[in-house]
């Protein structure tokens, strides 16, 4: 008997130390997979505020939307200079387009030879708007055929072309003075040339 308690009681305490093995083996895997939890909400946090709070990803992500703000400005105006094919080769051609223009009334047709806007600012960005009006005014009052005249007639070359993108022609008053003076800008673009101002 008394073996056998001795046995039991062995046994006993084995099944004690078992038990206390297990919950501490437990809570120790309990612990680690806790620990590595808290590690990756804590990685992952620190990823999310690197990649979209911080102060240099937010300069970042605006310098990104500046550059794509530019690229689509760039293609657009370059799209819009390549498709600006109203006007000559040279000077004296669009100057003779733009005077035909004049004498048929067709507004339309002569404020294709001028420049598109270019201020990003203006409402008229990318159009000829500026110069219909203007165009419309003098039509309003019935002085398209004679501006067609006075341009034909007494239009003479202000400078010689020191480059060949800009081009300047002057109506000059009685007195020998400027009166008005017209200038062509070459679009190279599309390879013509357009009055960029009267």
């Amino acid at each position: 008997m008394e073996i056998s308690n001795f046995e039991s009681g062995i046994e006993q305490n084995q099944n004690n130390k078992d038990s206390e093995i297990k919950p501490t083996k437990r809570r120790y895997w309990k612990f680690i997979a806790g620990f590595l939890g808290i590690m990756v909400i804590a990685g992952a946090g620190f990823f999310v505020w690197n990649k979209y709070f911080s102060p240099q990803a937010k300069l970042e992500r605006q310098t990104q939307e500046n550059y794509q703000k530019y690229l689509n400005w760039q293609t657009n105006y370059e799209k819009a200079m390549k498709e600006d094919t109203y006007g000559g080769k040279t000077p004296e051609e669009t100057l003779k387009m733009f005077i035909e223009a004049l004498k048929k009334e067709d507004i339309g047709l002569a404020s294709k030879y001028f420049v598109l806007e270019t201020d990003t600012e203006s409402p008229d960005y990318l159009t000829r708007k500026k110069w219909e009006n203007y165009l419309q005014e003098i039509s309003n009052k019935n002085l398209l055929q004679q501006m067609a005249n006075d341009i034909e007639k007494d239009v003479k070359p202000l400078t010689k072309a020191l480059n060949n993108k800009e081009f300047s022609y002057a109506l000059f008053n009685e007195d020998g003075t400027v009166g008005i003076s017209i200038d062509l800008k070459f679009n190279e673009y599309s390879g013509v040339w357009k009055i960029e101002s009267l």
